[in-house]
């Protein structure tokens, strides 16, 4: 009695452990979504050479890197299904991929918009409200005007950028050194032409009075500029995202939507960005801009 006790027992921890084994492998491989984000557009490889720039891409290369995530059957989410995501809602494919684009240029429409359309891929432009309203002057950019966000809506959903908190003061971001009324007043500023609940950084900057300011405001998503991948576990005020430029080659591309890139970042809940380390990025974002303006001048 005692031998065929000891036998079932054992039966039972090796079938057990099969069967947990067996739930281990099929465990599905986890989600990770490339959020891409884009800045300026130039007209061909000539002119993004000019520009010798850390955020243009000729749009050439733009097309190439689109007509590759048509043909292989790439899911492009909105910022609500990748809301739904990190809310456990909703299990995008996993070839899924999320387009961005910062400070709204004048050419996302003119150059990107075409090609986006032709795809039939959404993407978002996070706008500064200041520029969707004001007059360019002769050696800025040129930038959206408000009557854009509403024309171009099938294919472009517009997010926040701020009102007039994309600067720098002394080489560090002014969202950074704002009061809290300051912030909050700028954000109401920009709530009155782009009410999105979606929202990118400027210069990748942010602290914890930020990111309390936008919960207050009930925005769903705040977006980065870290390098890394999304996943279920990711936050959504620190979404972290790839820039692609003219320096992104084209087999660099085909790694980051395809989840093979060196995953830089990972969350990490406790982790918040230092001024110190943002004083650097931000100088280096500074000088390209100044570039920029230079050539366009």
């Amino acid at each position: 009695m005692k031998v065929r006790f000891v036998s079932a027992f054992f039966a039972v921890i090796l079938i057990y452990t099969l069967i947990s084994s067996d739930l281990v492998f099929a465990q599905p491989q986890q989600i990770k979504i490339p959020v891409l984000v884009y800045h300026y557009f130039a007209k061909d490889q000539k002119e993004a050479q000019d520009y010798n720039s850390s955020t243009v891409v000729d749009i050439q290369n733009f097309e190439g890197q689109m007509e590759y995530l048509y043909k292989n059957n790439f899911k492009i989410l909105t910022m609500e299904e990748l809301y739904k995501f990190l809310k456990g809602e909703y299990t995008p494919p996993k070839k899924s991929v999320v387009i961005t684009m910062d400070d709204g240029y004048k050419n996302n429409i003119t150059l990107a918009y075409p090609i986006l359309k032709k795809y039939r891929f959404r993407a978002c432009i996070f706008v500064i409200g200041k520029f969707l309203i004001s007059k360019n002057f002769s050696n800025e950019f040129e930038y959206l005007s408000f009557e854009d966000t509403l024309k171009y809506t099938d294919v472009f959903e517009f997010g926040s950028h701020t009102y007039d908190m994309h600067r720098l003061l002394n080489g560090m971001p002014i969202l950074l050194q704002a009061n809290m009324l300051d912030i909050i007043f700028d954000f109401v500023n920009n709530q009155m032409l782009i009410n999105s609940p979606y929202f990118a950084y400027p210069f990748g900057a942010y602290d914890e009075r930020v990111i309390e300011v936008l919960r207050s405001f009930n925005y769903k998503l705040a977006f980065t500029t870290k390098k890394g991948y999304v996943t279920s576990s990711t936050d959504p005020y620190e979404v972290p995202r790839f820039t692609i430029s003219q320096k992104t080659t084209f087999d660099q591309f085909v790694k980051i939507v395809n989840g093979e890139y060196p995953d830089i970042y990972v969350h990490n809940p406790s982790h918040k960005t230092s001024k110190e380390k943002q004083s650097v990025k931000t100088l280096t974002e500074k000088k390209t801009k100044q570039n920029l303006l230079q050539k366009r001048g």
